[in-house]
Protein backbone atom coordinates (compact mmCIF):
# COMPACT_ATOMS: atom_id res chain seq x y z
CA UNK A 1 0.00 0.00 0.00
CA UNK A 2 2.71 2.48 0.96
CA UNK A 3 4.72 1.56 -2.15
CA UNK A 4 1.71 2.30 -4.38
CA UNK A 5 1.15 5.57 -2.55
CA UNK A 6 4.82 6.51 -2.98
CA UNK A 7 4.65 5.79 -6.72
CA UNK A 8 1.48 7.88 -7.07
CA UNK A 9 3.09 10.76 -5.15
CA UNK A 10 6.22 10.53 -7.32
CA UNK A 11 4.10 10.68 -10.46
CA UNK A 12 2.10 13.66 -9.17
CA UNK A 13 5.23 15.53 -8.05
CA UNK A 14 6.93 14.61 -11.35
CA UNK A 15 4.04 16.00 -13.37
CA UNK A 16 4.01 19.22 -11.38
CA UNK A 17 7.80 19.62 -11.37
CA UNK A 18 8.43 18.59 -14.97
CA UNK A 19 7.79 22.04 -16.47
CA UNK A 20 10.09 23.62 -13.90
CA UNK A 21 12.86 21.10 -14.57
CA UNK A 22 12.47 21.53 -18.33
CA UNK A 23 12.54 25.31 -17.93
CA UNK A 24 15.74 25.12 -15.88
CA UNK A 25 17.37 22.85 -18.46
CA UNK A 26 16.25 25.17 -21.27
CA UNK A 27 17.55 28.21 -19.42
CA UNK A 28 20.96 26.64 -18.81
CA UNK A 29 21.16 25.50 -22.44
CA UNK A 30 20.25 29.01 -23.63
CA UNK A 31 22.83 30.64 -21.39
CA UNK A 32 25.56 28.24 -22.54
CA UNK A 33 24.70 28.73 -26.22
CA UNK A 34 24.53 32.52 -25.72
CA UNK A 35 27.94 32.69 -24.07
CA UNK A 36 29.48 30.44 -26.73
CA UNK A 37 27.93 32.58 -29.47
CA UNK A 38 29.21 35.77 -27.88
CA UNK A 39 32.74 34.38 -27.60
CA UNK A 40 32.61 33.14 -31.19
CA UNK A 41 31.30 36.50 -32.40
CA UNK A 42 33.99 38.46 -30.59
CA UNK A 43 36.66 36.09 -31.93
CA UNK A 44 35.46 36.40 -35.52
CA UNK A 45 35.18 40.17 -35.15
CA UNK A 46 38.75 40.41 -33.83
CA UNK A 47 40.09 38.22 -36.63
CA UNK A 48 38.28 40.22 -39.33
CA UNK A 49 39.38 43.50 -37.76
CA UNK A 50 42.99 42.70 -36.90
CA UNK A 51 44.00 40.30 -39.68
CA UNK A 52 44.28 42.99 -42.40
CA UNK A 53 46.33 45.18 -40.05
CA UNK A 54 48.63 42.27 -39.25
CA UNK A 55 49.01 41.39 -42.94
CA UNK A 56 49.85 45.00 -43.88
CA UNK A 57 52.28 45.25 -40.97
CA UNK A 58 53.96 42.03 -42.02
CA UNK A 59 54.23 43.19 -45.63
CA UNK A 60 55.78 46.51 -44.56
CA UNK A 61 58.21 44.69 -42.27
CA UNK A 62 59.11 42.24 -45.06
CA UNK A 63 59.73 45.06 -47.54
CA UNK A 64 61.86 47.05 -45.08
CA UNK A 65 63.85 43.94 -44.19
CA UNK A 66 64.33 43.04 -47.85
CA UNK A 67 65.38 46.62 -48.64
CA UNK A 68 68.04 46.52 -45.91
CA UNK A 69 69.45 43.27 -47.30
CA UNK A 70 69.71 44.60 -50.86
CA UNK A 71 71.73 47.66 -49.71
CA UNK A 72 74.35 45.63 -47.87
Amino acid sequence: MSRTLAIILLIIVGIYCLPTVLALIGTLFGIIIGVAGAILGVGISLVVTLLPVIIVGYLIWYLVRDNRRSRQ
